[in-house]
């Protein structure tokens, strides 16, 4: 059987699901976009960067304004039909991180912008971006803080917890927010062949017109959010977004928004 099989079949269908996909561009993505002046700042001079699990091309765009060659892989053909529509001269592949048809030494630098969770054998994947880069070559990840430090993943996990049926369970999958704890990320690279050089928070965010919008977020633009909330009975459903938006309103107003903060984990590391 393959390795999480439940989860990666809950992957492939969400990001080809087309409100998943256009509500991950239009609303989730306001949040991950903030980590990309940081991710590029990262990247070497006059590398050939491969941008894995690149959806929408945000990042591959950036990295080829700031002068690098850099060809965006990711497994969904949805995904990759929005790159291709916001970055038209990109070189985009459908590609699965964990068999890539790239050859051994074939990059200076990797790049896995909020990709990497979404992975069911990440021990694979990771041996494979190590195989695709040359000899001291980079790699550069960003992940999710857990509900420990992030206020977004406490207020949504905990109107879950609180609110929802509990028979409806998420299918069994790597820990999500693994790549965020400095020891757990160390030991994973470690085994995969890389040393860390740096890893630091970084703040990102979502600006809210309404504190309703948080779960829409989740709901229509994330495939494990929009799992969690659409497999619950309807009164279920509503609860959990009524207690969303509560918290919303009382921890995150702005003048006449909210911002709610999700902070980010920007890992730089090298193959030994």
């Amino acid at each position: 059987m393959a390795a999480y099989e439940g989860f990666a079949e809950l992957e492939t269908q969400g990001w080809s699901d087309n409100t998943i996909s256009s509500g991950y561009v239009t609303m989730f993505s306001e949040a991950s976009d903030m980590a990309i002046p940081s991710i590029v700042s990262q990247v070497e001079n006059s590398s050939r960067v491969l941008d894995l699990c690149c959806g929408q091309g945000n990042v591959t765009e950036a990295l080829a304004k700031a002068g690098h060659t850099v060809t965006g892989a990711d497994f969904s053909a949805k995904m990759l039909s929005h790159a291709r529509r916001r970055f038209p001269t990109g070189d985009f592949i459908e590609a699965d991180a964990q068999n890539l048809p790239f050859e051994e030494d074939s990059f200076d630098s990797v790049v896995c912008s909020f990709g990497l969770m979404h992975v069911p054998d990440q021990p694979k994947a990771l041996s494979e971006i190590r195989r695709v880069l040359k000899p001291k070559g980079q790699f550069i990840m960003t992940s999710w803080c857990g509900p420990d430090v992030s206020p977004v993943f406490q207020v949504f996990y905990s109107s879950v917890q609180e609110h929802g049926d509990p028979s409806v369970t998420m299918p069994d999958s790597p820990n999500f927010h693994q790549f965020a704890n400095e020891e757990m990320a160390k030991s994973i690279l470690s085994d995969a062949g890389f040393e860390v050089e740096k890893q630091e928070q970084l703040d990102c965010s979502w600006v809210l017109d309404e504190p309703g919008d948080l779960a829409e977020i989740f709901q229509n633009g994330a495939p494990r959010g929009g799992y969690l909330l659409s497999q619950q009975p309807a009164a279920n459903n509503a609860a959990i977004k009524a207690a969303v938006a509560e918290k919303v309103r009382s921890r995150f107003s702005e003048g006449d928004k909210w911002r709610a903060p999700i902070p980010a984990s920007l890992i730089v590391a090298r193959a030994n």
